[in-house]
């Protein structure tokens, strides 16, 4: 094959400006996104790859091992810091692809990681130059003209945007009343009881008469028919209806997934807009919208993938590796105890002393998990993580009590959000040491 492919990274665009969070940069995997991107089969060998950010922040050092991995060039931008606005990534890739294409007439495939709408004009120009475009980016946030004028595009995996973290939405005032702002569910609740039941049947059937409310009302269905509503004012409905509310205990990743299955036995559905963004529409005006999701039914989380994708959601974070790799990982940090240290340098020297031995991705994930469950003295306190230098606690100088205390941190994740954990399942998701 032909090294006839060029691939340029927003990460701008993939970490959402620079107020992104520690936990988001964390979930980002470069060589994830490469293999999606390849598993189109409509690329060649890579002739190059570059990667375009503020990489003076250094919240993004823990990104430097994958880019160094996956042979991609860091482009810096400057001029950002953790300035939310990200237009001087795209005008240099811009630059830069044009130039591409006219120094290197070989390369006939551009792929563009990134949703920004902006690149729709990047993309019809290389069309011009005979060139073939693959887009690849988070489904929330492709632009559609951009989306329509790319060859191929790739979706890949992305934070949950549609919907607020429970922790953010109180469940009670301090005087005991429930917590809503939208003036929508200001008068829903006055009419709607909060469930008291932990029965998982009881409390879907609370959702949907809340639902069915937000349908008969008559200032909620001008809304539903002229635009629909957005999935944020339903969620803070449903967490005031059914207190302590989590998808998963539903059988559903997301938010948006337990709506779709909790939509089935009422008049409403969940339908993306023109901009891919998801609302709650009356089945009757559905057929305007692009795209009509479907009603879902609910899946078993008793399983190894079941507990995996638990624990690579909400907090804690504890995204494992396989158990060899998770093995050689904390062989190496008890036998080089770490003091001070920060992420990045650490995760690149496990990496760099062991040789193909550990992935850099293995590397990370592993220590990453060992940071949720406590496994470090971290310093200073109050500061983002990239800030920050790690020593390994005394007491977890062995293998055994690291794998002791992420087995332990991963039991009470899964407990804590399907009300109990499988021992058999949940030690061959950890493994033991």
């Amino acid at each position: 094959m032909a090294f006839d492919t060029a691939i340029f990274y927003d990460i701008e665009n993939l970490i959402k400006g620079y107020s992104f969070s520690q936990q988001t940069i964390s979930s980002i995997s470069l060589g994830a996104i490469l293999r999606s991107v390849q598993d189109t089969g409509r690329t060649g060998q890579i002739a190059l790859q570059r990667a375009y950010a503020n990489w003076s922040d250094a919240r993004l050092a823990i990104l430097r091992g994958e880019i160094n991995e996956l042979g991609i060039d860091p482009v810096q931008v400057f001029g950002f810091a953790r300035d939310p606005k990200k237009n001087a990534a795209d005008i240099q890739l811009a630059i830069d692809a044009i130039d591409l294409a006219h120094i290197r007439p070989a390369v006939n495939t551009y792929v563009i990681v990134s949703g920004d709408g902006g690149f729709a004009a990047l993309a019809k120009k290389l069309h011009e130059y005979g060139k073939t475009v693959i887009g690849c980016a988070y489904k929330s946030a492709t632009n559609s003209t951009l989306l329509a004028v790319c060859d191929a595009f790739v979706f890949i995996q992305e934070p949950e945007e549609e919907e607020r973290p429970a922790e953010r939405i109180p469940p009670c005032l301090p005087s005991g009343h429930p917590l809503v702002s939208d003036p929508r569910n200001v008068r829903m609740a006055a009419r709607i009881k909060q469930c008291t039941s932990d029965d998982p049947a009881v409390m879907l059937a609370r959702t949907r008469e809340v639902l069915r409310w937000y349908a008969e009302d008559s200032e909620c269905r001008n809304d539903l028919i002229r635009e629909g509503m957005h999935l944020s004012v339903i969620q803070e409905g449903v967490r005031y209806a059914v207190p302590g509310f989590q998808p998963m205990r539903f059988g559903f990743m997301k938010f948006i997934e337990f709506l779709q299955h909790a939509c089935a036995e009422t008049p409403l559905c969940v339908a993306r807009g023109s901009d891919t963004h998801a609302v709650l529409v009356p089945r009757t005006y559905a057929r305007y919208y692009p795209e009509v999701l479907p009603d879902l039914e609910p899946v078993d989380w008793h399983t190894e993938e079941g507990y995996r994708a638990i624990l690579a959601q909400g907090m804690p974070v504890l995204r494992l590796p396989d158990r060899q790799q998770l093995h050689a990982v904390f062989a190496w940090l008890t036998a080089n105890p770490p003091f001070k240290c920060d992420v990045g340098s650490l995760i690149e020297a496990i990496v760099s002393s062991n040789g193909d031995a550990i992935p850099y991705e293995a590397a990370k994930t592993g220590v990453l998990s060992l940071v949720a469950a406590g496994a470090f003295e971290q310093s200073p306190i109050g500061v983002p993580l990239s800030e920050q230098v790690l020593t390994l606690r005394p007491e977890l100088r062995e293998p055994s009590a690291l794998w002791a205390l992420v087995s332990a941190a991963a039991k009470r994740k899964i407990e804590s959000v399907l009300g109990h954990a499988d021992e058999a399942i949940l030690t061959r998701t950890v493994g033991l040491g």
